[in-house]
């Protein structure tokens, strides 16, 4: 035992031993120093967006945009509602009812703007189109005739009526 630790000893006491710890030790340093510079960074990200967070316009922002939503669903639930009866007393009058979903305006997320179809198999009927933004909702009426509005359709409205029509 005692000649294995003077072999270690001898080791440990060269050139080349000292130089590779010195070399392990600044290794150890440097990537110290990195992790605590990325932790730094990551903090001052979350600290932005936790700041930003607080300002009490994000929270109206949000208020909102769920107020907007709220009404989007109610609209959505008066006009299933509203098919629903009409389906009851229209003894099948409309032979086709279609709904799309979609963003009316840029940079809006969600789908909460909507297009309701309700034609007979003449071409006849209505597109009922409720737009979404964040300001609150409008709800139009086109009246079809022959497969042909008077008006001027939606892209969305043109690809629903097409998706639609049987000719």
């Amino acid at each position: 035992m005692e000649q294995v630790l003077q072999s270690v000893d001898i080791v440990l006491n060269t050139v080349w031993a000292r130089l590779a710890f010195g070399v392990a030790v600044v290794a150890i340093l440097v990537i110290g120093v990195v992790l605590l510079v990325q932790w730094k960074h990551q903090r001052t990200r979350l600290a932005m967006v936790f700041e930003q967070a607080a300002d009490t316009s994000f929270y109206v922002h949000i208020d909102t945009l769920t107020h907007a939503f709220d009404q989007q669903t109610a609209t959505q639930n008066e006009l299933r509602a509203a098919c629903a009866d009409l389906e009851k007393t229209s003894h099948g009058f409309f032979d086709s009812e279609d709904i799309v979903h979609y963003d009316a305006f840029a940079g809006q997320a969600g789908k909460f703007s909507s297009s309701l179809f309700m034609f007979n198999r003449n071409g006849a009927g209505i597109i009922l189109t409720s737009l979404t933004s964040t300001q609150g909702s409008k709800v139009y009426v086109k009246r079809i005739e022959n497969w042909k509005s008077d008006t001027a359709l939606s892209r969305e409205e043109e690809e629903l009526l097409k998706k639609n029509n049987p000719l």
